[in-house]
């Protein structure tokens, strides 16, 4: 059978790409620190999903195995199976690439020279995930950049699926719903001509793709998780409950959206459906999420290509509205979650110099470039 590697045993690994590999008739041996879960699953040799558009019926995920990162004797393991892997996918957030990514070059070393590539895939949060990955095992790597070329290739992808860990009768269960996305850069596989993950689309404009759900689906939930930190709510639903949180997220996404169709050339028609189909499943299933947890580590979804600043800057420089998107992004700056390193960093940062040099430092606007917007942006936090 064939051997797809998957690092993360969380609700996305288990819930979305655990169950797309199996579908795929691959064995699929997750890698996590968490040995409970590693354990678990090599105990029973399956674990369970339920559907929850389906009266939540139970589906064993089975052909599957795990291994723990953090158990050297697995480690071991772990760099022999990479020689045999046909496939290696992340859902580990990004943070944790650097540290996964020495692994995967590990077993990258010990492969090479190898005439097979190894197609190898991060599923996560962040705009082009999988070159970030390519460049830590890089830079992690015995290897020059061109000898991990000849035997990995490293296609990016946008994946999305509501997913919510659970137990059932003292076990690990991750409930899930039909509704996902598992986008493959086609032109980057190692065989352009393969589909090797039976329910993936597959796409030769992977930023069309990461786009409209970095700005639509990103954007518009960390943009309600910060309009409802400052109101002082503590679960997403009770920021989606607000009817002036929810008008300013309708209006967030209709700017992100017009950038999409100027960028991409979107029918207008489709991304309406797109914008009410996820905002319905906001909608639905905000009373399983925190706060704290969709607003995490504002440092990074304040970057200059991430969710909120990127379509701003897009917005601004095509002469397009991008008020509401200021306004998100003002709010993410008062974000300052006292359990939250990066949301203090920031706080801290602004106590000691001003917004303006925290704007120019983690959003990369600059006053005498995007004038308009970076006073949009100082304006909106005044207020708050």
């Amino acid at each position: 059978m064939k051997l797809a590697i998957q690092f993360g045993a969380g609700a996305i690994g288990r819930g979305l790409l655990g169950k797309v590999l199996h579908d795929s008739d691959y064995h699929v041996l997750f890698v996590d620190v968490y040995q409970p879960i590693v354990d678990r699953i090599n105990e029973d040799g399956y674990y369970t999903v339920e559907l929850s558009d389906h009266d939540f019926e139970s589906k064993k995920i089975d052909n599957v195995s795990a291994l723990c990162s953090i158990n050297d004797e697995d480690l071991e393991k772990i760099y022999e199976k990479i020689t045999e892997a046909e496939i290696i996918t992340t859902s580990v957030r990004v943070e944790n690439l650097d540290s996964t990514s020495k692994i995967i070059a590990k077993g990258l070393e010990r492969k090479y020279p190898d005439d097979k590539k190894v197609n190898i895939m991060a599923f996560e949060n962040a705009y082009r995930a999988s070159d970030i990955l390519k460049e830590d095992i890089i830079k992690n790597s015995t290897l020059s950049a061109e000898q991990i070329e000849e035997i990995a290739t490293f296609p990016n992808t946008v994946t999305d699926r509501i997913v919510q860990n659970k137990e059932v009768d003292g076990k690990p269960v991750v409930e899930i719903s039909d509704d996902f996305e598992a986008v493959i850069e086609q032109t980057k596989l190692s065989d352009p001509n393969s589909k090797p993950v039976k329910d993936a689309e597959y796409t030769d404009d992977i930023d069309k793709m990461l786009e409209r759900k970095l700005f639509l689906v990103n954007g518009a939930h960390a943009a309600t998780s910060y309009f409802g930190y400052n109101k002082g709510y503590e679960m997403m639903n009770e920021a989606f409950d607000d009817p002036e949180i929810l008008a300013d997220v309708k209006n967030l996404m209709t700017e992100s959206g017009d950038v999409l169709v100027k960028e991409h050339g979107l029918d207008e028609d489709e991304l309406e459906k797109f914008k009410e189909s996820k905002l319905n499943r906001f909608l639905k299933t905000a009373s399983h999420d925190t706060i704290e947890r969709v607003g995490r580590d504002p440092v990074r979804k304040l970057g200059e290509k991430d969710r909120l600043v990127a379509p701003a800057i897009k917005a601004y420089d095509n002469n397009m509205p991008f008020e509401n998107l200021a306004k998100a992004i003002a709010y993410a700056f008062k974000y300052d979650e006292a359990t939250d390193e990066k949301a203090q960093e920031i706080s801290e940062f602004i106590k000691e110099n001003s917004i303006k040099d925290a704007i120019e430092k983690y959003t990369g606007i600059k006053e005498d470039k995007r004038k308009e917007l970076f006073d949009k942006i100082v304006s909106e936090y005044e207020k708050i």
